[in-house]
């Protein structure tokens, strides 16, 4: 997702010791930290590059017409991002446990999003790192150096791609190893200075503040929009004096963010162990004007009135990476999920009986009653008009499955699809054999086989296309085409790896990569796993999480 430009700001003034910190020991540091108004996601991990460019509170004033203006910002953002993230292995499965100082600690509690990074690894995991690493590609480790426990050089690579003038030897003798980043509505002077009616700022753990001051000292003369500050063991970086005068009277208005209750309740469930964690508030974030903007031309599609808060998190298993992001209290244009709260979340055991030849497939159970239970109540989600309503009936009406009986007819009461050993362009390029044949099948436990075998006839447009098979297995209506392999999915160890306690997805899906990669992408398909996806809705609906994993298979 892309974010709006950092807005411009004005010449340099001399920063005075900001309100709510303590003064300054000497003239500043910076932190590193996830994408703030010039690039990444709110809420998401902190990217760890460039910073807020060209002042700080020292009093140094920047060589006349010098400066880049912000120009690290957007690298700082991206190049976090790249370098932690995807860079290196190691940086994204390393062992976090978010002890010591924390970045939240010294960012207001009026943020509107909040991301970090911590690469401090937490021993007490090392087994689950090394269980993973043994699972990795041979590919991804041939080149990769053994971890010795101190990431503080992939923390300093961030820095010097924000700010190339810096010298990355010189950064790790200071710098530490956790980064964060807060956005919120700015006020006072850099209200009116900051276009897009938000400030933000990153916050740097330092281990040496002395040689941490010198080096962004020198810095701030490179760049003519870098302020920064040293405050309790962290380098705040913001774009302007206005803007870090702001931060210290948020701070002193609202207190930290640690301290705010609805961030401090949100986070606690953040899963422990993990390298990167974020959260938003989004519908303040949908009042920042830019914000709605680029995150509706993101999504190709207006999203109407949108609420609720989210975190998102990444971390390892020693089987699977895990990426995260639970939602509370969502809202759009007014509909929540309660619809789904009250299925039975067995969506991964529904695609257990799929053919083992599987190579991708979506799970669902309880979707039938959920359905009729918002047809009943007139809250089926996606349908805003009275005129959508009537075309749908229309359409079941027209298969014999009037509603609500007929979401049960045509679904079940679990749900499978599955695409098996078949030619992807081919299916994807077409419906029942127009340029290439798919080979699927469909599984719906308590569905009506007369029903199904009626909407696959009108479904097939070509007379010259012999129709998916309709049949029966025990309890299970089975719509067919092509062969498939006569083993269980739910037998395949790496299905079992990948979905394992995800029992409570009212929704998962799954792609095998040893059957989507091929050998002109990769040196061994058959090491490279599974994917995994699970969605679950819990408390009636006020909560809903979506886990994306990559469980490879390099070490079986």
């Amino acid at each position: 997702m892309s974010y709006p430009d950092p807005p411009q700001q004005p010449q340099w003034q001399p920063q005075q010791p900001g309100r709510g910190y303590p003064p300054p020991q000497a003239p500043g540091q910076y932190p590193a930290g996830p994408a703030g108004p010039g690039g990444g996601v709110p809420g998401g991990p902190p990217p760890a590059g460039p910073f807020p460019g060209g002042q700080y509170s020292g009093g140094h004033v920047p060589p006349s017409g010098g400066g880049r203006s912000r120009r690290w910002l957007i690298p700082a953002a991206a190049g976090a991002a790249l370098v932690l993230m995807g860079g290196t292995v190691w940086a994204t499965v390393s062992l976090v446990s978010f002890g010591g100082p924390q970045p939240e600690e010294v960012l207001p509690g009026s943020a509107l999003a909040f991301g970090k990074i911590d690469l401090s690894i937490d021993g007490s995991q090392a087994m689950e790192l090394l269980q993973f690493v043994d699972r990795l590609p041979d590919e991804v480790t041939a080149e990769m150096d053994e971890p010795d426990g101190d990431m503080t050089g992939l923390v300093a690579e961030g820095f010097v791609a924000a700010f190339p003038e810096a010298r990355q030897s010189e950064v790790e003798e200071w710098i530490g190893q956790r980064v964060g980043f807060a956005m919120w509505p700015a006020s006072g002077e850099a209200e009116l200075e900051e276009g897009a009616g938000v400030a933000g700022a990153f916050a740097l753990a330092v281990e040496d503040e002395r040689l941490a001051v010198e080096e962004l000292e020198r810095l701030s003369g490179e760049y003519d929009d870098l302020s920064f500050e040293v405050v309790d063991d962290f380098a705040l970086l913001t774009t302007s004096d206005a803007a870090l005068a702001d931060l210290h009277a948020q701070v002193d208005e609202h207190g930290s963010l640690a301290d705010a209750d609805v961030f401090s309740g949100d986070m606690a469930d953040v899963p422990g162990g993990s390298l990167a964690a974020g959260w938003a508030d989004l519908a303040r974030l949908m009042e920042v004007e830019e914000f709605a903007r680029e995150f509706e031309a993101d999504l190709a599609a207006e999203t109407g009135e949108l609420s609720g808060r989210m975190t998102a998190s990444l971390r390892v298993d020693g089987e699977y990476l895990e990426a995260r992001t639970d939602v509370f209290a969502l809202t759009v244009d007014g509909t929540d999920l309660a619809w789904l709260a009250e299925t039975p979340g067995a969506s991964v055991a529904a695609m257990e009986s799929l053919p083992e030849s599987t190579v991708m497939a979506v799970g669902a159970s309880g979707l039938d009653t959920a359905l009729a239970d918002a047809y009943e109540s007139d809250s089926i989600p996606f349908m805003t008009s009275s005129g959508q309503m009537q075309e749908m009936e229309r359409q079941f009406n027209s298969m014999g499955a009037p509603l609500p009986e007929g979401f049960t007819q045509l679904l079940g009461s679990s749900t499978a699809f599955g695409v098996t050993g078949m030619d992807l362009d081919g299916f994807f390029g077409s419906a029942y054999g127009g340029g290439g044949e798919a080979s699927f099948q469909y599984r719906a436990v308590g569905g009506d086989e007369q029903v199904l075998g009626d909407f696959v006839e009108s479904a097939v447009v070509d007379s010259y296309t012999t129709p998916p098979g309709v049949s029966t297995d025990g309890d299970a209506v089975v719509v067919s085409q092509g062969s498939s392999a006569t083993g269980r999915l739910g037998d395949d160890p790496v299905f079992q790896q990948t979905m394992q306690e995800m029992d409570s997805a009212v929704v998962a899906g799954y792609m095998d990569l040893r059957q989507v990669l091929t050998e002109s992408e990769v040196e061994a398909p058959d090491q490279w796993g599974a994917m995994g996806l699970a969605l679950s809705v819990t408390e009636e609906g006020q909560r809903s999480s979506v886990e994306l994993r990559w469980s490879p298979s390099g070490g079986e």
